[in-house]
């Protein structure tokens, strides 16, 4: 064999070695999708959510510092992925896929939704920032259907002074992402100069509002602001308004606010808005106006008010406090539908209407009657159908009173004798 033979058949060698060890370094770094891992798969959270193949993405047990842009339809998975024992999962962090943000100047997100279909669930997120808004997971206007699952939101703060100066746990922006589903976080350690919030629906002065949304079985607590607002829940005032939204059974408590604090606070038009089953205490304004702006549930510039059901709330405040307030300034006629909430008392809310009330304070335009005469769940809902005097059975009053067990009377007699005698 010649060498020019030779040669021709050492660069065909040449070359198979090449595209085979290119293929097989290919394999290597190819991600196995639809399930990719992080580290495995990819090193990375960023790189795994680059990928449109990878349709889910678990994320094993670690720290990681990044911030994450999500511009495919994915689930990402963080080591506790279905677990809302917060307890046990604050006391193990070495178990939790502990994501911190990595843009200290800015507002940028540790997690940022762009696209529809993206569910974040079972971290540990992060973010501490030097200047800029403070944000922990941010949901755009095409982050349609996303899901914030399970999640531990904690330590967002900012030090900033200026208008910027804002934090925010979890946002949805004014873009209008719809269908947002907000259940069994814990966010705590919001804490910025300007307002701080668990949740914020939207920007004021937004013309695409997210409709609904649901915010639900979330621990939102130590939320503080040093000079304005602090905040459970926040939805901005948005034309034409955030339909849909429910806020369901969330324990809301220790926010303060140097200039106002409302648990849940709906600042913008919401129609039809329910927020039932929620306990809401440790509310501290540290402002000096009177009366004290301590709202556990808030309808500012909201004119669809008289629309809203807020049942079965645990307002555990004190008089200094409001548990459920329409802004005076509001245009509309009807009311609140506030009835069956515990206010703290079982003689009801303070109010001129009610004048043997002694719980947390209640404003007009609310209807409150009946309530709760102890707290959710079990507590009946009969308060302001229990005689308090004996006048009130007469004239065939005793027909729509009851005692605190709930039974009925037999006649007017019966009812007086339960007044004087308590049988």
């Amino acid at each position: 064999m010649n060498l020019k033979k030779l040669a021709v058949i050492f660069s065909v060698l040449v070359l198979a070695l090449l595209v085979g060890s290119s293929i097989l370094k290919g394999s290597k770094t190819r991600a196995a999708g639809p399930t990719c891992t992080v580290p495995g798969d990819y090193p990375t959270i960023q790189g795994a959510a680059n990928d449109p193949g990878c349709t889910t993405i678990n994320v094993l047990p670690g720290v990681y510092n990044e911030t994450v842009t999500v511009n495919n339809s994915t689930t990402i998975n963080g080591a506790q992925a279905g677990n809302n024992d917060f307890a046990t999962r604050n006391a193990n962090p070495a178990a939790e896929s502990t994501v911190n943000g990595a843009t200290p100047v800015g507002s940028v997100a540790v997690f940022r939704i762009n696209a529809a279909n993206v569910t974040i669930n079972g971290f540990t997120v992060k973010n501490t920032v030097t200047a800029g808004a403070a944000m922990g997971i941010t949901v755009a206007g095409g982050g349609n259907d996303a899901a914030i699952l399970n999640n531990i939101i904690d330590s967002i703060i900012t030090p900033d002074t200026g208008g910027n100066g804002t934090a925010q746990a979890v946002y949805l922006t004014a873009g209008g992402p719809d269908n947002v589903n907000i259940s069994n976080n814990e966010m705590k350690n919001v804490h910025s100069n300007r307002s701080a919030k668990g949740v914020l629906v939207g920007d004021n002065g937004g013309t695409n509002p997210s409709l609904n949304v649901t915010v639900q079985g979330n621990s939102i607590h130590d939320v503080t602001s040093d000079t304005r607002g602090a905040y459970g829940v926040s939805v901005a005032t948005v034309t034409p308004g955030a339909s849909g939204l429910k806020v369901l059974d969330n324990t809301i408590n220790n926010l303060t606010g140097g200039g106002w604090v409302h648990a849940v606070g709906l600042e913008g038009n919401t129609p039809g808005v329910i927020v039932n089953g929620n306990s809401i205490s440790n509310l501290t304004d540290l402002s000096p106006t009177v009366p004290s702006d301590s709202i556990a549930v808030f309808f500012e510039s909201n004119p669809s008010f008289n629309t809203a059901q807020v049942h079965n709330n645990n307002f555990n405040l004190t008089s200094a406090s409001y548990g459920i307030a329409v802004h005076p300034a509001i245009v509309g006629s009807g009311s609140v539908d506030g009835s069956c909430n515990w206010w703290g008392s079982a003689s009801g809310p303070t109010a001129t209407s009610n004048p043997a009330g002694t719980g947390t304070q209640v404003s007009p335009r609310v209807s409150y009657q009946p309530w709760l005469i102890a707290p959710a769940p079990g507590g009946l809902c009969i308060g302001g159908n229990v005689p308090t005097n004996k006048d009130q059975c007469k004239d065939d009053g005793w027909m729509n009173l009851v005692r605190a067990d709930g039974s009925t009377f037999k006649n007017q007699g019966d009812c007086i004798q339960y007044k004087n005698t308590g049988k």
